[in-house]
């Protein structure tokens, strides 16, 4: 989904089979931002450092294809703002260089202090951009990785700090608001992008499918319990081998409201562990991912997550009902990891707008929860380097993201966008980042209604980052004792009536280069391709998911989509890490966390061996039929966009599934045991 610049609201949950892809208090010490209370104690930006008036991305070219409707009223706001830094190409080749095999660098992970004085914005450039905000009478919180400030204050404040009043827009998919004359500064600042844009009709969960449920039998009208995933791909040979992610943290970028378990309350987790039989240790708490900033700005003096609410209609914060998509990805990660913690990182800012009581009243926007403020639960997740493993399913196409996170004013890919040196940061700290990759198949921009491209071959990031894993999907029949019935296909065509209601996405970036460990899978090319993997992702065959437990006790069906492709990984990755903690010969990194192995990717592209890994065959599943075409409108029930003409067209040929790698199902389906073995050797 398209972050911060991009929100939307959800329908209520629907006791049918659903497909979420590319659709997650306390938890331990958790880094806060330091707010920045005035400009006299700032300094001078460097002009080294690239301080300009103007020309930083905000995501100009989504206003160049929206026609403009007017002012809008937006009370106050909350803009992210990422800083030119010191050595932007240095971060990402140092990140290269730690998730290297061979590499003298390899496993030497930092801190997020040693990020900042390494690579970040200097000091006295942070504290000037910080000074220029605030003199607007703007709050201005900062982090300790040096790669953006926080700032939130009025609408007004905004508009003289950016020199351009903000209006409303209209897409093909309704309305958004940004600025309406190019932004830009009274004196240089060492900024590279800004988020300025936002709206209900740009977001994107990757996706909510509401369909019958397919199949007959309990097993699939309601969705798969964990055991038979946990039996299907070899969790359970993990388990047995004592490796149960005891040790390991899951972080879960957060997508809307939780309800977790607490010393006198059974949230969603525990009533799903519960109802299930899950063994293990395994928790859910919640990261509130918010900045001091914002908090100070927005009225409220935490800036906590709202009470989850039963299902409504209505706006935050008296109305804050599940959707089911963090159920998903908590329920899988967690029971799957089994031992590990999850930690649930989820931003919430109130002061969105203002206004009289209700809150909000007279505006056009409203607080906003989840991915709508990923960067900053991005952000915090760096600061912390708590979690060993994250999890987001979430993802929009690369002709939307990209113009704020990974392209230049030439509209060029740039490692040094805001995106990549998110992710570099993770993977310098030895994280491992895994994202689901779509659920419209070879045609991600079909969904998200992009003009000129709705019915083109197109993918999705942050799934394509060089940084990040991406998981695709697969269509899995299994009996009661999660043993296969029939074989594993790519989700696709076959059970999704012709293309109409999604598929995996997959296929090869538009704009960001192969990175190394990529390089000669498919001959010729040199653009990074998606996915890398797959795991269960197809509704037909989906995962049952509680949501809403403490009003509607919702087993609501088989929920598929990527999305519960990416929790299942970091599950599985949970348990890898476990087997390098208690492995002496693995257990050997530097930074405090010696268990880390960092991206998992060249690690899996070097079991592959281009088809010849002489442990790839025990280690994946080498999925070899299915095929990823879907019509180009793409009946998204979610997605405002336009419904399908009657008689639905043809879908387009897509991506076939084929021996080896493929662009569906990426190298395969891992099965967590032989993994471990193929990783740590034991």
């Amino acid at each position: 989904m398209f972050r911060k610049s991009i929100v939307r609201l959800v329908p209520g949950i629907v006791s049918a089979s659903l497909v979420l892809s590319a659709c997650g208090g306390g938890g331990g010490s958790h880094a806060v931002p330091v707010t920045v209370p005035t400009a006299a104690s700032s300094g001078s930006p460097s002009t080294s450092q690239g301080a300009i008036k103007s020309g930083f991305a905000y995501g100009a070219k989504t206003l160049s294809a929206a026609a403009p409707g007017g002012a809008v009223k937006l009370g106050t706001m909350h803009v992210d703002v990422a800083l030119q830094l010191a050595d932007a190409a240095g971060l990402q080749a140092y990140a290269r260089a730690a998730n290297t095999p061979g590499s003298p660098q390899y496993r030497q992970f930092l801190t997020p202090s040693q990020i900042a004085s390494r690579f970040g914005a200097t000091p006295a450039n942070q504290a000037a951009v910080a000074a220029y905000f605030t003199s607007f009478g703007i709050k201005a919180g900062v982090w300790p990785q040096r790669l953006a400030v926080s700032l939130s204050g009025p609408q007004s404040a905004f508009e003289s700090a950016f020199q351009t009043k903000f209006g409303k827009f209209t897409t093909a998919n309704g309305v958004i608001y940004g600025p309406m004359s190019a932004p830009s500064f009274s004196v240089p600042l060492p900024v590279a992008a800004a988020t300025l844009i936002s709206g209900k009709a740009l977001a994107s969960r990757d996706n909510i499918e509401v369909q019958a449920p397919h199949g007959s039998g309990q097993n699939i009208a309601l969705g798969y319990a964990p055991q038979q995933i946990a039996a299907a791909f070899d969790y359970n040979g993990a388990y047995a081998a004592g490796f149960k992610g005891d040790g390991i943290t899951i972080g879960i970028i957060g997508t809307g409201p939780i309800d977790v378990d607490t010393p006198t309350h059974t949230g969603d987790y525990g009533f799903y562990k519960s109802y299930f039989g899950v063994q293990g240790t395994g928790s859910v708490s919640i990261v509130a991912a918010t900045s001091t900033a914002a908090a100070a700005a927005g009225g409220s003096p935490t800036a906590s997550p709202p009470p989850v609410t039963a299902p409504c209609s209505g706006s935050l914060p008296t109305c804050n009902p599940e959707d089911g998509e963090a159920q998903i990805d908590t329920e899988q990660a967690t029971a799957l990891g089994r031992d590990a913690k999850t930690l649930f990182y989820l931003a919430y800012v109130p002061d969105e707008c203002g206004g009289p009581t209700p809150p909000c009243s007279g505006n056009d926007y409203g607080p906003q929860e989840g991915l709508a403020e990923s960067d900053d639960e991005i952000q915090q997740a760096i600061a912390d380097n708590t979690a060993d493993v994250i999890s987001m399913s979430y993802g929009g196409p690369e002709v939307a993201e990209g113009p704020y996170y990974f392209l230049d004013q030439n509209n060029m890919y740039t490692a040094q966008g805001f995106g990549p040196l998110e992710f570099a940061a993770l993977s310098a700290e030895g994280i491992a980042s895994f994202a689901s990759s779509g659920d419209a198949g070879a045609e991600e921009c079909a969904r998200a209604q992009i003009p000129g491209a709705t019915d083109s071959l197109c993918v999705s990031y942050p799934a394509t980052d060089q940084n990040v894993v991406s998981l695709g999907g697969v269509t899995t029949p299994l009996n009661n004792a999660g043993q296969f019935v029939g074989p594993v296909t790519g989700w696709g065509q076959q059970t999704n009536n012709g293309g109409l209601f999604g598929a995996s996405t997959g296929g090869i970036s538009a704009y960001i280069p192969a990175p190394t460990w990529q390089l000669g899978i498919i001959s010729g090319n040199t653009y990074r391709l998606q996915p890398d993997l797959s795991l269960e992702g197809d509704s037909a065959t989906g995962v049952a998911t509680i949501a809403n437990a403490n009003f509607q006790f919702a087993l609501s069906g088989a929920y598929g989509g990527t999305s519960v492709a990416a929790p299942e990984m970091a599950a599985m990755w949970a348990l890898v890490l476990s087997a390098c903690r208690q492995t002496t010969s693995c257990a050997v990194a530097s930074g405090g966390h010696p268990y880390r192995l960092g991206n998992p990717a060249p690690l899996l592209y070097k079991i592959y061996g281009n088809g010849s890994g002489p442990l790839y065959g025990s280690t994946f599943y080498d999925v070899q039929f299915g095929n990823n075409g879907v019509v180009g409108c793409f009946q998204d029930s979610d997605s405002g966009a336009s419904p399908c003409p009657s008689p639905y067209p043809t879908a387009d040929p897509g991506y076939n599934a084929g021996v080896g790698y493929d662009l569906i199902t990426g190298l395969g389906v891992p099965f967590a045991r032989h993994l471990i073995t193929a990783v740590v050797g034991v």
